[in-house]
């Protein structure tokens, strides 16, 4: 079944942002002009936002109308480390919030190239131990997040894991980067299809993360060359024509095969975070509602 004319729209804008923007571009027009992007999702009737500073970081608290507020979601924007914001990603954050009947605190970790690894890593963790400092319990959080994001949504539970701290009910990752070499075959299979990530932009992002010396394979930079044993319950979501597709199906693998209960769900015919189009595009919605019945499955509703 062909994409949705509503997805089409995302592979449009996709494709205008990426030629307007080389990845070595001007960092605060490229922070801006991606916010806006990442707007094209449907608001969220009744729900509304407050924004607040959370163990010395600005965040962002989304309340959709009669969600639980025992129940909340720890979001990690996407944006390569370098750009994203809670602002710009609102909407997506208060659809899967809404399905997850929760509510949710958008984190506005900080970015590179100022801050490489592990200062995001950092400011999550330091977000959720607040969190458990103020009443939530472990098993009702879930860490959700898209791309880089959605990599943090797993690197950040290993290095709670290390600590020896609580990991959460469950974690969501949407179009995740996993892999910072870029090694897997989805990254040559899907040139020509991906319009919103190109090799020299990825790799871009990589080497300012790692700008610090940390190998690109460290397990929390790449998770799928991490020990995966004892880790959370996750939902992986793959778009089809996203360069990142196999990291998601991948790490998906390694999870299952250390016991870890894994759900990978591969999208055919879409792009990069297609639920961006969530209150728009039926395949957006389809998803965020499927990973919503089971996050509620994990952490109680």
């Amino acid at each position: 079944m062909p994409p949705s004319k509503e997805s089409l729209f995302l592979t449009d804008l996709f494709k205008l942002f990426g030629t307007k923007f080389p990845a070595n571009g001007d960092p605060f027009l490229t922070r801006c002009v991606y916010d806006q992007v990442h707007t094209a999702a449907a608001e969220v009737p009744g729900c509304h936002y407050e924004s607040a500073v959370v163990a010395g970081r600005p965040c962002l608290w989304i309340y959709p109308p009669e969600a639980s507020k025992k129940h909340v979601v720890l979001f990690f924007h996407g944006g390569g480390f370098s750009f994203g914001s809670p602002n710009g990603h609102r909407k997506l954050a208060a659809h899967l919030a809404a399905q997850c009947n929760a509510i949710s605190l958008s984190l506005d970790y900080r970015l590179t190239p100022d801050h490489p690894f592990p200062a995001a890593i950092e400011d999550c963790i330091a977000a959720y131990t607040w969190l458990l400092d103020n009443g939530y319990s472990a098993k009702n959080i879930v860490f959700a997040g898209d791309s880089c994001g959605g990599g943090l949504s797993t690197t950040v539970p290993l290095a709670l894991r290390e600590r020896s701290l609580p990991l959460p009910g469950a974690s969501v990752s949407l179009s995740p980067w996993y892999d910072a070499t870029y090694s897997q075959p989805s990254f040559q299979s899907n040139v020509g299809k991906d319009f919103i990530n190109t090799l020299e932009g990825c790799t871009a992002n990589a080497d300012k993360y790692v700008a610090g010396g940390t190998a690109k394979t460290h397990p929390l930079v790449s998770p799928l060359f991490a020990d995966l044993q004892g880790l959370n319950p996750h939902w992986i979501s793959c778009a089809g024509d996203d360069m990142l597709r196999d990291d998601g199906v991948l790490l998906g693998e390694k999870a299952k095969a250390a016991g870890v209960e894994v759900v990978v769900e591969v999208h055919p015919d879409q792009q990069h975070v297609f639920e961006f189009m969530a209150g728009r595009a039926p395949e957006a919605d389809a998803s965020l509602k499927r990973i919503g019945e089971w996050v509620r499955g994990k952490i109680g509703s």
